[in-house]
């Protein structure tokens, strides 16, 4: 129901009760449904294509939520909530999706059968509670082990684009162990993910690999300097070795010749003194953020020193933190404090480009994964994947908690829900059951894309689950490579405990925000877009309200336009 027209303005619209709420979940299930198809190891990539006509090819769940503009209020809900779960543990938005559409179809069920959306939402809630419980029950703890690290990270990839593109991904499952387990503080279970750095060059995947260092995407700056050094001693500056230009406006009156040259060579000899220094300090590789002049370059070739001018801040941060190094304070005194070192910092040509290499560091704080496809696309997907499962090892190495992959573990919480709602009165127990249905929606999509019979599956799912709940928890799920049900933890498809409890915590929330809006709203904007009868589409004031155009010449923006000429 509706309020009548004639009590609101006339630029107010209002959407009417029953139509909102049914139109919100129906909005939130349509989002769903056009990214469930790409969930899983043998879920499809998805397509965009921008305004300028760029194409985006992946199977990341929130970097294709964030391209796509939707206008329904109640779509972009659904996309916040993936992006926050995106935000938090790095992984695990199109699960969160997925529950959200069918909680909303089931909510659509529920309110269709006249019970009350505030009864769906306490149900919902008592549900998602439950689930919690349950997963602080049967979560397994686990050391912080390569071993285990190896098979979460090799469970996240399985469903991203990579086995696609690249050969062997356990040997790209164990680049990304070693680079997080180079820089993360075990005494304090803390992984910064900022110090890895990701290098992107095109070439071929198999080349991809991790250096225990940094990689400068730059060319070393004199042609006369070595390209390689061994046992490097390195500085990092942030100050100009080069004439110097004023900040503000000066003026310098020189009347003969002679004070040109004195002028000239006065600001030659300041910038060879802090060269001097910085030599005779041992240091034989320079890293700095300003210029450095000509002159500088040729000394520092004849000392056998390599330099690098106008390299980015980020990279001199990486190189504090692998090489030991400290930007540098003052060129006048150079502490050893602030001198970094490697085994040797040399130039590479990687494909059609040079790039300097810092590599073997003691103990580095900040390591490089260099990544390798043969175009830009998948090179912006691989980086996407790397990242996808760094931030699964860090939320393992936050809370070292392990549940089963492949969907055991929505499998597993349905079962026990279904057996705990029998203790609930009242129409909420009916709510709790459709939560329990909506978790069996994880592992029987997995299904569903790997080409599995869909009742069959979920017939076989819930009798292996509802048996072996004597004793120790069974986690039974989907193995999409053999299309079959399978205990998970046998073939070591694990996943972090606190992402499934992000995912909980958020579909949860974001479904009790769309049941909970009943009615609309809404201001016509003062410039109105509208289509009429004769296909044409044009912007104007008034637009919402009925009228013609009796001029022709009026444009899609609904201004008038000069009549035709041969020319100008």
């Amino acid at each position: 129901m509706s309020i009548p027209k004639d009590i609101l303005a006339d630029d107010i619209t209002n959407t009417g009760r029953n139509e909102t709420l049914i139109g919100n979940l129906i909005a939130a299930s349509m989002i769903s449904d056009a990214i469930k198809t790409s969930f899983g190891p043998c879920g499809f990539e998805k397509m965009y294509i921008d305004i300028m006509g760029e194409s985006t090819i992946t199977k990341d769940g929130g970097t294709f939520l964030r391209k796509i503009d939707v206008e329904h209020p109640s779509a972009k809900v659904v996309i916040d909530g993936a992006n926050s779960v995106d935000k938090n543990v790095g992984d695990g938005t199109k699960s969160s999706v997925i529950l959200v559409g069918s909680l909303a179809k089931n909510a659509i069920e529920l309110i269709k059968s006249g019970i009350s959306p505030h009864v769906i939402v306490n149900g919902y809630q008592h549900a998602a509670e439950l689930s919690l419980e349950i997963l602080n029950e049967i979560s397994e703890t686990r050391n912080l082990e390569k071993g285990v690290f190896f098979d979460l990270v090799r469970t996240a990839l399985s469903s991203k684009s990579m086995p696609f593109l690249v050969d062997n991904s356990e040997n790209l499952s164990r680049i990304i162990v070693d680079a997080v387990c180079c820089v993360c503080d075990f005494k304090t279970n803390y992984i910064e993910v900022d110090d890895i750095k990701i290098e992107e060059k095109l070439g071929s995947a198999s080349d991809t690999n991790l250096v225990r260092g940094v990689i400068i995407d730059k060319t070393i700056d004199n042609g006369l300097m070595p390209r390689r050094i061994s046992n490097a001693k390195i500085i990092l500056l942030n100050e100009e070795l080069d004439t110097v230009r004023t900040k503000t406006e000066s003026e310098i009156i020189i009347t003969s010749p002679d004070q040109m040259s004195s002028f000239l060579e006065a600001e030659q000899t300041e910038v060879m003194r802090k060269v001097k220094n910085i030599a005779e300090s041992g240091v034989n590789v320079v890293f700095s953020r300003k210029g450095i002049s000509d002159v500088a370059q040729t000394y520092f070739a004849r000392n056998g020193i390599i330099s690098l001018r106008r390299v980015k801040e980020n990279d001199l941060f990486w190189l504090e933190k692998a090489t030991g190094a400290k930007m540098c304070q003052t060129i006048e005194k150079i502490s050893p404090n602030e001198i970094g070192s490697a085994n040797q910092v040399y130039e590479k040509e990687i494909g059609d480009d040079k790039m300097v290499f810092v590599e073997g560091c003691k103990k580095p704080k900040a390591v490089t994964i260099l990544i390798r496809a043969n175009s830009k696309k998948y090179l912006d997907e691989f980086h996407r994947t790397i990242l996808d499962g760094i931030y699964v090892l860090r939320d393992f190495i936050q809370n070292p908690k392990i549940v089963g992959g492949g969907g055991a573990f929505e499998a597993v919480v349905a079962n026990r829900i279904r057996k705990v709602m029998m203790s609930v009165d009242g129409k909420e127990q009916l709510a709790i059951e459709k939560f329990a249905d909506s978790l069996e929606q994880i592992p029987l999509t997995l299904a569903t894309n790997a080409g599995m019979n869909y009742l069959s599956t979920l017939s076989a799912l819930r009798s292996k689950i509802s048996s072996s709940n004597n004793g120790r928890c069974k986690w039974y799920g989907i193995d999409t490579n053999q299309r079959k049900i399978t205990e998970t933890f046998s073939k070591k498809i694990l996943e972090p405990k606190i992402l499934k409890e992000q995912v909980i915590k958020t579909v949860n929330d974001v479904i009790s925000i769309l049941l909970e809006i009943d009615d609309i709203f809404m201001k016509t904007p003062a410039m109105f877009t509208h289509t009429h009868a004769d296909g044409t589409t044009h912007t104007h004031k008034g637009g919402s309200l009925e009228h013609e155009h009796h001029n022709e010449k009026l444009d899609r923006l609904g201004k008038e336009q000069r009549g035709s000429h041969h020319y100008y």
